[in-house]
């Protein structure tokens, strides 16, 4: 049994002039502010916040700062000033601590370099033999 699967579910549906519902109701909010601050500020004033009123609802209705809408962004921002922070690990460093990681870094590099000193290299005839090897056989 075949069923069909909707496509673009993760679009928002156009509803009137290109905006979608929230982008309607955040004009719509704007134009409620507009009319409060047009009826508590002069003129000049009015000018000033109305220019900041548009600026926020319009951030808010079509701008999406790395994919999320800018409302729930403004609020991962105060969630991440406000909640407590909470450190699972602190490293506490101890002058014993110091000293057993630099004895155990000088154990591993005196391993390293018998190790090293322990390999005889191979002789110039081995090498030629190893290099006439390589050359004629494929």
């Amino acid at each position: 049994m075949h069923v069909g699967v909707p496509q673009f579910i993760d679009i928002e549906d156009k509803i009137a002039f290109g905006l979608t519902a929230k982008q309607l109701l955040w004009m719509g909010g704007m134009v409620a502010a507009l009319f409060l601050a047009y009826n508590a500020f002069d003129q000049q004033a009015f000018y000033l916040v109305g220019f900041f009123i548009v600026a926020a609802f319009s951030g808010f209705a079509f701008w999406r700062p790395q994919g999320v809408p800018l409302i729930i962004f403004v609020g991962f921002i105060l969630q991440f000033y406000l909640k407590p922070r909470s450190y699972i690990w602190k490293r506490v460093f101890r002058a014993n601590d110091l000293a057993v990681q630099k004895a155990a870094h000088l154990t591993q590099r005196k391993k390293t370099e018998a190790r090293i000193a322990a390999k005889p290299a191979p002789k110039r005839s081995q090498l030629k033999q190893m290099a006439w090897m390589l050359d004629t056989k494929k």
